[in-house]
């Protein structure tokens, strides 16, 4: 008799560990499921739905600017049980006779709840993602989202690089807090909105360069339901022909508050970034026989790799004290000093 009630026992508390389970995955699946997206086109944004959310930046634009409404969501993306309405607007200006050839002067993500009718509700967040600074508009905002440059990284980025019409948001939890978090890419630029803490926050915020890399993107790459972000870029050597831009990578992850960098995890184990790098380097000394200033630019993401992989003073000294010793750009300088300060003596 005892063995049976034990089983019985151990069923029903299995039964209640998959019940408990089943109900608290029930609402993220829900909310999910829910999301609602409306793209809109260049051709077709004269209708009322478009137009009705352009009275939230309450400011009158001067002639010759106008708002655009390029992509409203509907989902639940904060702890109450009412779903919010998430808008990505522009301000853009004519530049030429041709319809729809215009350049993106503002940018803006605006947060609001879901009233009976579009547009309805007075209670706003609003986000400045881009402004050109080419005019002086007085558009109300929560906060203005600045850009922040992947590390060593000295190359800024060309100045169009952000008036790309290909702007679109995603809603995705992101932080795997069950919320739902807004992931923004604009251009070349991308930023995170997130509840935290009762508000609307910008998490994180980066910029990447145009070329033949991937996007920005999100993974979970140890399946604990936070997602790691990605920033490709390139290791750009400007005014040097025949300079390869070698590929890079910066991995950021959620430590619970914030957003920050862990490229230790993605550089210890992958060999592909350290060959190339050693091949390219080899490859400038033999070719040139000298220590250019690409050899000192490959040399300093060389230190970067073996810092990133063992985090003694060994190879990534031997790369970086090289970077020093030769000068050359202070950027690269100054960078590979602070570096070595943080690896111990050997």
């Amino acid at each position: 008799m005892k063995q049976p009630l034990q089983n019985t026992l151990l069923g029903f508390a299995i039964a209640m560990i998959l019940t408990c389970a089943v109900v608290s995955a029930e609402p993220q699946t829900s909310k999910i499921s829910d999301i609602k997206y409306q793209r809109y086109e260049w051709t077709n944004d004269n209708d009322f739905e478009g137009h009705a959310y352009h009275r939230f930046l309450a400011t009158r634009l001067p002639k010759g600017l106008y708002y655009f409404t390029r992509m409203v969501a509907t989902a639940n993306i904060n702890d109450t049980p009412e779903k919010e309405t998430i808008v990505l607007i522009t301000i853009d200006e004519k530049v030429s006779s041709y319809p729809y050839d215009s350049d993106c002067v503002q940018a803006f993500l605006l947060i609001t709840e879901t009233g009976s009718q579009v547009g309805a509700s007075t209670k706003k967040h609003v986000f400045k993602l881009f402004d050109a600074g080419t005019h002086a508009l007085d558009v109300p905002t929560k906060t203005s989202i600045e850009l922040q440059s992947p590390p060593f990284v000295f190359t800024q980025p060309p100045k169009d690089a952000f008036k790309s019409r290909d702007s679109v948001f995603e809603l995705v939890d992101l932080t795997g807090d069950g919320i739902l978090d807004v992931w923004v890419k604009f251009g070349y630029s991308v930023a995170v909105i997130s509840l935290q803490n009762g508000d609307f926050r910008e998490i994180f915020s980066s910029y990447t360069v145009p070329g033949p890399l991937p996007d920005p993107a999100y993974v979970d790459l140890d399946n604990d339901g936070r997602y790691e972000i990605k920033i490709p870029y390139s290791i750009q050597i400007e005014r040097v022909p025949g300079a390869p831009y070698l590929p890079w990578m910066s991995l950021y992850e959620w430590n619970g508050n914030a957003y920050v960098l862990n490229n230790e995890r993605f550089y210890a184990g992958n060999d592909d970034f350290l060959i190339r790098l050693l091949s390219e380097y080899n490859y400038q000394m033999l070719r040139r026989g000298t220590f250019t200033k690409q050899c000192q630019i490959y040399c300093f993401y060389l230190g970067l790799v073996y810092y990133y992989r063992s985090g003694t003073a060994g190879a990534p000294g031997g790369y970086l004290e090289l970077v020093i010793k030769r000068g050359g750009q202070n950027d690269y300088v100054q960078a590979a000093e602070e570096l070595l300060k943080e690896l111990p003596p050997y």
